[in-house]
């Protein structure tokens, strides 16, 4: 493939995950929780997504650095929203996984986020629908394509 076409591939991916994230970022709900900052709800959305992580793997994903992360994970942990173990074999790795109380959360949230997506798409046609959804599965499978060359 020539260097014009992958420069456009490229920035067309840049272009889109800006976009895409920004369009997220507006569906977090507003809970009604004062000290569940957006931040928190990211966190929390990301330890749900992740099942069982670690204070690295958020900070990592979430793009954060590793002590606004730790604080961020020790108001979690206060407020009752996570769990924190330690590995059995390395005393020095620390896992984080949901609650019961964090995961009825998270369920409030998903429940926000549907309903304000679905808003979202009410704006659209039958047929745009259908092509966005064409195109979200065809970006998925080669995704997976791409992940397997190696």
């Amino acid at each position: 493939m020539g260097s014009e076409k992958t420069e456009q591939i490229v920035l067309n991916m840049v272009n889109f995950y800006i976009l895409f994230e920004k369009e997220f970022m507006e569906l977090v709900p507003i809970i009604n929780i004062p000290e569940i900052t957006p931040m928190l709800s990211r966190m929390l959305n990301e330890i749900h997504l992740q099942g069982k992580t670690t204070s690295s793997e958020l900070s990592k994903h979430l793009n954060l650095s590793l002590p606004n992360t730790s604080r961020a994970v020790n108001t979690l942990y206060q407020l009752g929203y996570i769990n924190k173990t330690q590995d059995v074999n390395d005393k020095r790795i620390g896992y984080i996984t949901l609650s019961i109380e964090g995961v009825e959360l998270v369920k409030q949230f998903l429940v926000i986020y549907q309903e304000k997506f679905f808003e979202k798409l009410s704006h659209l046609s039958e047929a745009e629908i259908e092509h966005l959804n064409e195109s979200f599965s065809t970006i998925k499978d080669l995704f997976i394509k791409m992940r397997e060359v190696k």
